[in-house]
């Protein structure tokens, strides 16, 4: 009727009002409603109409208070959990409605309840749009005459007569719009359609509000460029706490607490997916019999593959268009990610899965956007990306390819294993060249085109030693192929790439052990290499010794690989775990081996590994004849790094044995062999040890700069575990200078973190430490069971000299608390330490050298 009148057809528009009269009268027996007889008094008197020849006053239409005030939003679901930060962005965009055109954009996965929040919102902005909420659901029609159809409902809803609704789709558009002019009202277009014959080149720009006042707000899987979102808000998954939640909104509190387990396996299968959750609840409800676990197993068992139950199905059924909907490429990077053997994955894997680093971007790209994959950002790590849980079920099914099943290299999973494997190892190469963290050298990699499933023969020898030297990875990748340099994997800029794809190369690793062991031990000495104390180092030793044991050809490169691996156990036990006996016998036994295949930089490193735990054991002719070994081999391959942790292991020797002014020309020497690459763990190590060195000198005031330089270096590498080393040292220094409150925080810090990566060494060394700073504080008590803890735990490691040491400061606490017979005791205890410490060095012709 007002529109009629507004267009100056006052008599058709009382005639609308007599026929609506008539109807109501004889379909449902009721008089017309406030609302219309207030629409009829207005036509009657022309106020602002036009007049009945069809003289419309410029700029006459009718009053926003006398038109309907359309509310067909969907009732709400219940309840709402995890989505404040989501719902307070679009209640914050309806705040900017009001000076501009706004349109929302939520994007996410089927079944993470974007039209849920769609809803939640449209019902508590009630208040923002007075003038009613328009509601569509694309998915009943994605196609231009779904457009069409929505706006007609839209105009009969905004009060037009059917018979006034305009033919032509333009002109609907155009008098929808002009209705909204100067009208506060939300229109939400739900499941908009991204992909499909039906919906290429249909605009739903049609159903959007043009002007300020009114807000669009839209649901969709892919971020449609079309719509000019000016808010774009993708959904991600529930996090495990708001899954809880919801479930026991729908259940009830009482019952996930009287089933943990079950509903703690409920939310895991669902993978924060809202829709799974109140599928499996809903369930529950229906079937109180069935406990959640058994609810669970139904939920595990579905699978994704065969018959469905048909709510399971409408979900399965909108992964189907997502993933059937994805490019080629993007498709395919899917499919292999879902079944690499970890849960994250770095973005260079579908560079590799496509054989092209711009192929697998673009891949990546279009998988963000449609919300299969997440962001994952850690601490010290390089950015991620996380396969939904649920996607990755339901690809499994879909292919009916299970993991762990077994690897064939000519299948797919097991092209795509070697494709990541073989990626992997070329990014690395560079890297471990420039790791401040590198002590043993990189190994080669492998040849062009790998070694098939032969295991690498045929690769020769390595190293850089006599000719026929497998060549380096600086020098060659065969892993990326000809277009390496164009579209091959990026250069991996250093620890924190090696860090964060070492769980996904040691799972490659595993898998591909028994039909590409050419790989799969590269794999595990690059994890080495670039292991610090954020790495699980038990998970490598496990990888280790499955690569290991299927090292077993009689090539150069399963022997290459066999004394490689045995070289770098060696280290990490020395180095991370302080088992100083077994890693020098493994040392030696990988120095022998890679020196008969000619790897001389391998062999110098192991030697030094030997001499270390020599050292450590307390036996210095052992330890002075394996340095001569490293200084050997690398006089056939001169290595700065190298030698320089070589003139650290004479150093520490010299220290040990009270040669403080040969201790410090040997350190100094290793700062100098490094000024061209000062940021080392070799130099922050010599640093450190300089320090030490002056500090038994006397010379505080030298050793206190080059403590704090060394802690400056560790911090700056990344390296946490001599990082604690230095703490300790710094807390030595702050007692000699009677700072014994500051002595006691480093070394308390020192000894959380030794404990934390277990370093049995550390942490008697630290807790010593402890004891120390406790008894210049005068806390003997405290004191006396640190030093006693100190002295079993150097014992357990067979350290005489330093239980000698220990029981020192322990005569020294007894003295402190009057108890001269037990200082005395201690003391004797010492002297049968340094004879143990004596009979080993007799074995070898040389003395004991001073407790430390």
């Amino acid at each position: 009727m007002l529109a009629l009148a507004a267009a100056g057809q006052q008599s058709r528009a009382l005639q609308v009002y007599r026929s609506a009269r008539v109807r109501l009268d004889e379909e449902l027996g009721v008089q017309p409603s406030e609302q219309l007889r207030r629409a009829q008094q207005l036509v009657l008197a022309g106020e602002g109409l036009g007049d009945d020849d069809g003289a419309a006053g410029a700029g006459a239409g009718p009053t926003a208070s006398a038109l309907p005030v359309p509310r067909t939003l969907p009732r709400r679901p219940t309840p709402m959990v995890g989505r404040t930060a989501e719902l307070t962005a679009v209640v914050a965009a309806a705040e900017e409605s009001a000076h501009r055109t706004v349109v929302v954009a939520v994007t996410g996965l089927t079944g993470v309840g974007k039209s849920a929040l769609a809803l939640e919102a449209g019902h508590s902005l009630r208040a923002r749009f007075p003038d009613g909420a328009l509601y569509h659901d694309a998915a009943n029609d994605p196609s231009d005459a779904g457009v069409a159809t929505a706006l007609a409902t839209f105009l009969r809803l905004l009060g037009i007569t059917p018979e006034s609704v305009p033919a032509e789709r333009e002109s609907r558009v155009g008098l929808f719009r002009s209705l909204l002019d100067g009208r506060r009202v939300l229109v939400v277009v739900d499941n908009l359609a991204t992909t499909g014959p039906a919906t290429a080149g249909y605009d739903v720009t049609d159903l959007l509000p043009n002007s300020a006042g009114s807000m669009a707000l839209t649901t969709s899987r892919f971020p449609l460029p079309r719509l000019g979102a000016t808010h774009p808000v993708p959904l991600r998954s529930l996090s495990a706490a708001d899954t809880m939640a919801l479930l026991a909104g729908i259940i009830g509190a009482e019952r996930v607490a009287a089933e943990p387990v079950g509903a703690r396996e409920v939310a895991r299968l669902a993978a924060g997916m809202p829709l799974v959750v109140r599928i499996v609840g809903g369930r529950a409800l229906q079937r109180p019999d069935l406990s959640l676990e058994e609810l669970a197993d139904r939920l595990d068992e579905l699978g994704f593959a065969g018959d469905v139950p048909a709510d399971m199905g409408v979900l399965r059924a909108g992964l189907d268009r997502v993933v059937d909907g994805l490019p080629a490429g993007a498709r395919r990077v899917v499919e292999a990610v879902a079944h690499l053997p970890v849960d994250t994955f770095s973005g260079w894997v579908c560079g590799a899965v496509l054989g092209d680093r711009r192929a697998g971007d673009a891949a990546l790209d279009v998988l963000v956007e449609a919300s299969l994959v997440d962001p994952v950002v850690r601490d010290d790590h390089e950015p991620q990306y996380r396969l939904h849980d649920l996607v990755r079920a339901y690809v499994r099914g879909r292919l009916d390819r299970p993991v762990g099943s077994g690897v064939e290299v000519g299948s797919d999973l097991g092209a795509e294993l070697v494709a990541v494997a073989s990626w992997g190892l070329a990014r690395n190469g560079p890297a471990l060249e420039r790791l401040p963290t590198r002590f043993v050298p990189a190994v080669p990699r492998p040849a062009a085109g790998g070694a098939g499933s032969g295991g690498g023969s045929g690769s020769g020898s390595a190293g850089g030693g006599g000719s026929g030297a497998v060549r380096s990875g600086t020098e060659r990748s065969g892993a990326v192929g000809p277009d390496a340099g164009r579209a091959g994997p990026r250069r991996a800029p250093g620890v924190r790439v090696l860090r964060t794809d070492t769980p996904l190369l040691l799972a490659c690793a595993s898998l591909l052990a028994d039909v590409r062991p050419d790989l799969s031990w590269r794999l595990v000495a690059d994890c080495a290499l670039g292991h610090d104390a954020w790495s699980d180092l038990q998970q490598w030793l496990d990888v280790e010794a499955v690569v290991a044991t299927a090292l077993g050809g009689d090539d150069d490169d399963s022997r290459l690989g066999t004394a490689s691996l045995m070289l770098c156990r060696a280290w990490l036990l020395q180095d991370q775990r302080s088992a100083s006996r077994v890693a020098g016998e493994l040392a030696e036994e990988a120095r022998a081996r890679l020196v008969s295949l000619g790897a001389h930089r391998s062999a110098a490193a192991a030697a030094l590994v030997v001499a270390q735990a020599a050292t450590s054991l307390g036996v210095r002719a052992e330890a002075e004849a394996a340095v001569a070994r490293a200084e050997e081999s690398l006089a056939l391959v001169p290595d700065a790094t190298l030698a320089a942790w070589a003139a650290v292991a004479r150093g520490t020797l010299h220290n040990d044995y009270d040669e403080l002014a040969d201790a410090a020309r040997e350190f100094t020497l290793a700062r100098e062999l490094l000024a061209d690459s000062p940021v080392t763990v070799a130099n922050a190590l010599a640093t450190l040890e300089l320090s030490r060195a002056r500090r038994r000198q006397g010379d505080l005031a030298a050793a206190s700069p080059l403590i704090d330089e060394a802690l400056r270096l560790f911090a700056q590498i990344g390296d946490v575990h001599l990082y604690s080393y230095a703490l300790d040292a710094r807390a030595e220094v702050s007692l000699l200078a009677g700072r014994a409150d500051d002595a006691l925080d480093d070394a308390s810090t020192a000894h959380e973190r030794a404990v934390a990566s277990r370093d049995a060494f550390l942490t008697a060394r630290a807790r010593r430490t402890r004891g120390r700073a406790l008894l210049a504080l005068g806390r003997l008590d405290e004191a006396e069971a640190e030093v006693r803890r100190g002295i079993d735990e150097f014992s357990a490691l067979d350290r005489p000299l330093s239980v000698a040491f220990s029981y020192q400061v322990l005569a020294a606490v007894l003295a402190a608390k009057g108890d001269l017979v037990g200082s005395g005791e201690a003391l004797g205890l010492e002297r049968a330490a340094l004879r143990r410490a004596q009979v080993r060095a007799d074995d070898v012709g040389q003395h004991p050298p001073t407790p430390t």
